[in-house]
């Protein structure tokens, strides 16, 4: 069993992150699935696919048990058609560990691109999102003031009016006032 720690690209942050999430060794993340590696914090989509494949190169990395050191006799044996065998058997592990790391690259390379595009996806729907609130306002804007002037417009005119009848009220007063000194006065003379 490999330790998340050992794995490339993981701290002790990270790594404690992962264990309490149930990701005890690299064998277990490398068996999980992007999906499963996103809930837990602080990754992401691009940053699982990095892990599941440092996860995998951690494990093919693993050295073998070691064997313990015997001394032979310097006899060298003749090379037989079995150690061929095993080179070119080891050459194909060789090209398809190379093949499976390339694979993984890409696949990694591939999550990023979207990773990215769904980011900038998120941001193209955001800033839609922010102008359509602020047409609304704008408009709700256009409106209030419409509504302002329109009340504006109203007291003014009122306020017209009510100098309008204050001054018509006046001039009936001073009528009347003019209308009771003639009538005095038409006493006065009427006495005299």
């Amino acid at each position: 069993m490999t330790a998340v720690t050992n794995m490339k690209g993981v701290g002790e942050a990270l790594g404690q992150a992962l264990v309490a999430n149930g990701f005890k060794t690299a064998e277990a993340i490398a068996k999980a699935s992007p999906a499963d590696l996103v809930k837990v914090p602080r990754v992401g989509e691009a940053r699982a696919a990095v892990l599941i494949a440092a996860a995998k190169e951690a494990i093919s990395a693993k050295p073998a048990a070691a064997k313990p050191v015997t001394r032979r006799a310097s006899v060298r044996k003749p090379a037989t058609r079995k150690t061929t065998a095993r080179k070119a058997t080891t050459r194909k592990t060789v090209a398809a560990a190379a093949a499976e790391k390339r694979a993984e690259e890409a696949a990694r390379k591939a999550a990023e691109e979207k990773a990215a595009a769904d980011k900038a996806e998120a941001a193209a729907k955001k800033k839609a999102k922010a102008k359509a609130k602020a047409e609304k306002a704008a408009k709700k804007r256009k409106e209030m003031e419409a509504a302002f002037s329109k009340a504006k417009d109203k007291v003014k005119a009122k306020s017209k009016k009510d100098k309008k009848s204050k001054k018509a009220d006046k001039k009936k007063d001073a009528k009347k006032a003019d209308k009771k000194s003639d009538k005095k006065k038409e006493k006065k003379k009427a006495k005299k």
